[in-house]
């Protein structure tokens, strides 16, 4: 079999371009396939009702674990819809499939919180639920041991905990309790890590309308209708995996996984369904690395 390769975009539904990926070649995936009947994607079949979400994505997720390396991590964005006035429970359903017959095992749950998320039907109090401003990023490893690095995802200190640092906090553990019941010695000079621990809340405001890509859509008249947001692959990028990894996008959209791969010194792979997807994905890479392409 002649294997694809990386550092390209490949057109084609991802359970079949994911066969002609090498065994055990891929570093990290990080994707947001389709939400369950949602938006069509500009392909046909593409509208995934919830109850058949999990036999949907069994495809895919065989070829993901397949293609991973003993080391590798799957990092899913997804999130659930509310059907006749019910949150689903698809989104579950999955990450039990995942783990329990698949054998992913499950590192964390994270939360991408978008503060910018405008006001939709539940704003008006009368559907008995707050508007949703939230969506999962699951994050599963293949095996027992993965990659993860904290420094490049430490956030800055605030100031009351570089008081901490400075050693001018006041009194031990007995005078510092919370109602928590943490309790903390601030009696001392604490530890500077250059950065605190981010935690498992990615708060990211999905805002932007008039960069570079929303313009190129605009030119070749492209109608592009969901990306996240650089910072949200950057987290995960950066997080798990290493300079010269192999990073994947098996639903690869606009193009933002392997951009932000490019940028920080990964091999990627993108793959996407919708021919105007990889094309404008494609012409991305291009103009955001011209210098570099120059140079070549």
């Amino acid at each position: 079999m002649k294997y694809i390769k990386t550092d390209s975009f490949y057109c084609g539904r991802c359970e079949d371009v994911l066969k002609n990926v090498r065994p055990e070649s891929v570093d990290l995936v990080v994707t947001s396939p389709p939400y369950s009947d949602q938006r069509s994607y500009g392909i046909e079949n593409a509208k995934i009702a919830p109850e058949d979400y999990v036999e949907w994505f069994k495809p895919m997720a065989k070829q993901i674990y397949r293609v991973l390396k003993p080391t590798g991590s799957f990092v899913l964005n997804i999130n659930d819809k509310v059907v006749n006035g019910e949150q689903q429970l698809y989104v579950f359903k999955l990450v039990i499939y995942l783990c329990e017959k698949l054998h992913f095992k499950l590192v964390r749950d994270y939360i991408w919180h978008n503060p910018a998320t405008p006001p939709n039907i539940y704003s008006t109090g009368n559907y008995g639920r707050t508007k949703k401003s939230h969506e999962y990023c699951f994050w599963f490893s293949k095996g027992d041991v993965w990659t993860f690095n904290m420094e490049p995802i430490r956030k800055p200190y605030g100031p009351d905990m570089k008081k901490f640092l400075d050693g001018k906090g006041k009194g031990g553990r007995a005078e510092n309790t919370r109602p928590s019941t943490h309790t903390f010695n601030c009696g001392v000079a604490w530890k500077n890590n250059g950065g605190s621990d981010p935690g498992s809340v990615i708060s990211v405001a999905n805002t932007s309308s008039n960069d570079f890509f929303t313009k190129l859509c605009k030119e070749k008249d492209i109608q592009h209708p969901a990306r996240f947001p650089k910072e949200l692959a950057e987290f995960f990028i950066l997080a798990g995996s290493n300079e010269g990894d192999v990073v994947l996008d098996p639903f690869s959209g606009s193009g933002t996984t392997c951009v932000v791969a490019r940028e920080h010194g990964r091999h990627w792979i993108g793959i996407d369904a919708n021919p105007d997807y990889c094309e404008i994905a494609e012409c991305r890479m291009q103009a955001e690395f011209e210098a570099d392409n120059n140079e070549a």
